[in-house]
């Protein structure tokens, strides 16, 4: 049985004897001018018929849907609820309507997502991506405005609407400080989103502008959901060493109280707890939660208008506040809010303009400040203030040095508080994928916490533009009598030195002699003479698989941009940025695509592991999986104390044949902050990492990576004779030869960390199955559109 037929408009011109053009005209209001009593008779043929005109196809014969799109990350989660909630009253205030989709923290699901809603045509997009990069270049090449939300990604231009997540969280700790805690936790979320760096940067600024602990026994990591929260608060529970907990999401924060009832701890008085978001759960859990809340409305009402039709040029970035909502789980005792209003830059084209009122918050920002007179200004801006007027050389000083090598520098900061007994230092690791980004969020907040900071040499430039790093150009002479002119190059920016450099780095092609021996394979020579092509290599390692071998070979640094340029230029290819500035991305050539053919054949022929991360790859090289492996020389102690020791050789890194060798260089410096409170004490102790004889060989031979520092380069090697002596005898020369002749640096740009990120993107997917020559074309255009903000 069907239904009734549905009314057209050629029913309403048979009622109203004219045609059906007229009757467009009189529904459309255009384009032609109708009679008034034609028009009268055709509106009361619609009337008697009862027609109902198609909405859909009266928007998009106007250029537009009437709908818009929401992707969220997880749909049964009350902040995304609530947040779905206030943008569909915004939509609906504006005659449109939203779809919502659940992408449940999946991003091959986000992607699907984000294409239906290509294919349907939408206004625009709103997303809360799932990790760094959102799969929205489909929606960007189809025209659609798109507008990120909670999570931005800060290596993208897309627009972008959040609350002041450091703010925020700095705020909280504060309050909870002022009701007398002094060992505070935190239960923050994935260290890889948006959002939790943001928190754990405004939690550790709070802590140490009171001089309170924010060591690792006090950090827990979750998912953002309710079984997350109850871990991290059961492992809380057996630590037992926090008094009270900032709790980076309300799911959490539910699981935080349930496990705080199952363990007998009473909150607020065994544990106070305060958490973020603001949803209407917070006022019901027992007790009530004191939370910071986020303004929804306020966003929905910033999110939606950032669809209407804009240029790229006005691509806005929206920073709205936060308030606190104090309720009794931090142990208030009445139900009321604490306003925190922040003053928001927001900058227009190249101007910089100061704080703005909050109906002004829909002007334009562009990310990452643009290069050149307005940068410098910034750079002047933020270097007076960063250092302190009472910075004595003689008073007590803890300084924190943050550095994603666990371990490396215990020794060196010990020697150091020797010789400087009023100077402590505290460590804070942070894992290699995150550092970047939390130092940018923490130093775009000027930051007090940080003192010293590592730097990967090519990320200087960008740090140093944006005024984080303290010029220290007046110690270029000592740099000159004790390191190497490539490590001096490699902290120097605009002719001048922004940071202290540590050690210079290569790669080698590291063997499993039984492997190699069960195959038959004669082992590679290991000095430069004998260096074998990638030919040869990839040869033998098929043989090697075809003999039993798991795999034949592997990248220790897989997708890494500093293990595969060296590949991609001994292919003959670019370093993928040229131009004024290596402002222009070359990432789309015939070399490039080649090069990725070449890379997609390793893992899709089964002689690389496909699916494996970069942690995973020492493991197995030392538990016999693979027979060629392509790494540094951090990597040699490991091996000699592991089940493969003197199983495993070391030979120089291949090239293409018919190119010419390269070989990586340059390693991690260290940085001071310019907004830290101890300059003098920071310089002093940065000065000793790399300047010091001592301080340099310390941290090398813990870290096994060859340092700058000319008096303890010998003894650095002598070190690492004594570990390995049979498979290191040409090492030295073959390091030397290496840096002297072959080594190529990464491309020094302030857009480096952009560059960095999208290339490393683009090498994954080549790696799983992906097309690589609709791939970097892809990569080229988002690394064009990224880079143009810094020309």
């Amino acid at each position: 049985m069907t239904g009734p037929r549905r009314v057209t408009r050629q029913d309403v011109a048979r009622e109203a004897g004219t045609s059906v053009a007229v009757v467009s005209y009189v529904v459309n209001d255009g384009p032609r001018a109708v009679a008034p009593a034609t028009r009268q008779r055709v509106l009361d043929a619609i009337e008697r018929t009862g027609y109902r005109p198609n909405a859909i196809a009266q928007a998009l014969a106007g250029g537009r849907s009437g709908v818009l799109g929401l992707v969220v990350p997880d749909v049964s989660n009350p902040f995304f609820s609530a947040l779905a909630r206030a943008i569909e009253d915004e939509v609906f205030r504006e005659g449109q309507v939203l779809l919502v989709g659940n992408s449940a923290e999946s991003a091959v699901r986000e992607a699907r997502l984000i294409a239906s809603f290509v294919e349907r045509q939408v206004d625009g997009l709103l997303y809360v991506g799932v990790g760094h990069h959102s799969p929205v270049e489909a929606a960007i090449r189809a025209g659609i405005p798109v507008v990120a939300l909670d999570r931005r990604d800060r290596f993208s231009d897309i627009a972008s609407v959040v609350v002041d997540n450091f703010d925020g969280a700095a705020m909280a700790t504060e309050h909870l400080i002022a009701h007398g805690h002094r060992r505070i936790a935190v239960i923050a979320g994935p260290s890889h989103l948006f959002t939790s760096v943001e928190r754990i940067g405004g939690w550790r600024k709070a802590l140490k502008a009171h001089g309170l602990p924010n060591d690792e026994s006090l950090f827990f990591e979750a998912p953002f959901s309710r079984a997350g929260g109850y871990q991290a608060a059961v492992a809380l529970f057996e630590r037992g060493t926090a008094d009270a907990v900032l709790v980076t999401d309300e799911m959490q924060a539910l699981g935080v109280l349930a496990a705080a009832a199952d363990a007998g701890v009473a909150v607020p008085s065994g544990l106070a707890v305060v958490t973020f978001d603001g949803t209407e759960q917070s006022m019901f859990s027992v007790p009530p939660l004191t939370t910071v809340g986020q303004p929804l409305a306020e966003i929905a009402r910033h999110a939606v208008a950032l669809t209407r039709p804009t240029s790229t040029e006005e691509r806005r970035h929206i920073v709205c506040d936060t308030e606190l909502l104090r309720r009794r789980s931090c142990g208030c005792t009445t139900h009321h809010r604490e306003n925190h209003q922040v003053s928001t830059q927001m900058a227009v084209g190249g101007d910089t303009r100061g704080p703005l009122s909050k109906e002004d918050h829909t002007m334009t920002k562009k990310v990452g400040r643009i290069a050149g007179a307005s940068l410098a200004v910034a750079a002047l801006a933020l270097s007076a203030c960063g250092a302190s007027a009472n910075d004595d050389p003689n008073a007590d000083a803890t300084i924190t040095f943050v550095t994603p090598h666990k371990g490396v520098f215990d020794e060196a900061v010990a020697a150091f508080h020797e010789e400087h007994p009023n100077i402590d230092v505290e460590v804070q690791i942070i894992p290699f994928a995150e550092i970047a980004a939390q130092t940018q969020a923490r130093l775009g907040s000027k930051d007090t916490s940080i003192d010293v900071i590592a730097v990967d040499p090519p990320r200087l430039p960008s740090l140093a533009a944006q005024g984080f790093l303290k010029d220290v150009s007046a110690d270029a002479p000592a740099m000159k009598e004790s390191l190497t002119a490539g490590g001096i190059s490699s902290v120097t920016w605009d002719g001048k030195q922004y940071g202290y450099p540590l050690w210079t780095s290569d790669n080698f092609l590291f063997y499993n002699k039984a492997l190699l021996a069960k195959a038959g394979i004669a082992e590679p020579g290991p000095d430069n003479a004998s260096r074998w092509t990638w030919d040869q290599t990839l040869a033998a390692a098929t043989k090697a698989k075809a003999a039993g071998a798991q795999y034949g070979f592997a990248f220790e640094q897989v997708d890494a941009y500093y293990a595969l340029q060296p590949v991609i230029m001994s292919m003959g290819g670019g370093a993928g940025l040229a131009g004024d500035g290596n402002l222009t991305p070359a990432v789309d050539t015939a070399q490039w695509r080649a090069f990725g053919d070449w890379y997609g054949k390793l893992y899709s022929s089964g002689l690389s592991p496909r699916g494996l991360a970069s942690a995973q790859m020492p493991d197995l090289f030392k538990n016999g999986s693979v027979a060629f492996y392509v790494a540094g020389p951090a990597r040699i102690t490991d091996l000699q104390k592991s089940g493969l020791a003197d199983q495993w050789g070391m030979a120089p890194l291949p090239y293409a044949a018919g190119g010419k060798v390269v070989t990586p260089t340059d390693s991690w410096a260290v940085g001071v902050s310019n907004f830290t409170e101890h300059p003098t004490a920071a310089q002093e102790f940065a000065r000793y990492l790399s300047l010091s004889t001592d301080g340099a060989t310390s941290a090398s031979t813990k870290f096994n990576l060859p340092p700058v520092n000319q008096k303890a380069y010998p003894k650095y090697i002598h070190y690492i004779d004594g570990i390995a002596p049979r498979q290191t005898t040409q090492y030295g020369t073959l390091l030397t030869t290496d840096t002297d002749e072959h080594a190529v640096r990464r491309p020094s740009s302030v857009g480096y960390v952009d560059f960095e990120t999208i290339v490393n993107k683009a090498f994954a997917d080549i790696r799983n199955g992906g097309d690589p020559a609709q791939i970097l074309a892809t990569a080229q255009d988002a690394l064009a559109r990224q880079l143009s903000q810094y020309k």
